[in-house]
């Protein structure tokens, strides 16, 4: 995203760095998919479809703040600013984060998390149609 917000084109983005942080091709290819399909590219530059309210701000209960690291707190933020999560997926998140049973939840661990609720999240032109085959898997 933060190439992308620097006005880079998505076939301008090298993805070596995923591949070393141990993401496979598939889910790269999702990632991609995902962005195409929830981005609007306008003169003015890239636009999410969905955008934070700007009216009000999410605090992080004390226990939520226990669990998840200083850097797991910032990740969701940003996500949240950066419209990646709308108010109802970032309570999926944190709920998901709660109910995992982790001691403390570490910024891998909330960007994992994240990933899965962002990208089962239903595509607009075909109304949830997953973006992997029955035979790939997301590590």
């Amino acid at each position: 995203m933060a190439e992308i917000e620097a006005n880079k084109r998505l076939s301008d983005i090298h993805v070596e760095t995923l591949t070393q942080r141990g993401y496979t091709q598939t889910e790269i290819s999702a990632a991609f998919n995902w962005l195409y399909d929830n981005l609007l590219i306008e003169d003015s530059g890239v636009v999410l479809q969905a955008r934070p309210s700007r009216s009000s701000r999410r605090q992080l209960h004390p226990a939520e703040k226990m669990l998840l690291t200083t850097e797991a707190q910032g990740f969701m933020m940003l996500l949240f600013e950066l419209g990646l999560l709308d108010t109802g997926d970032f309570e999926t998140v944190m709920e998901r984060a709660m109910i995992s049973g982790y001691e403390k939840i570490t910024l891998d661990d909330i960007r994992e998390i994240a990933a899965s609720v962002i990208i089962a999240k239903p595509r607009r032109d075909q109304g949830g149609q997953s973006l992997f085959n029955s035979n790939e898997t997301i590590h």
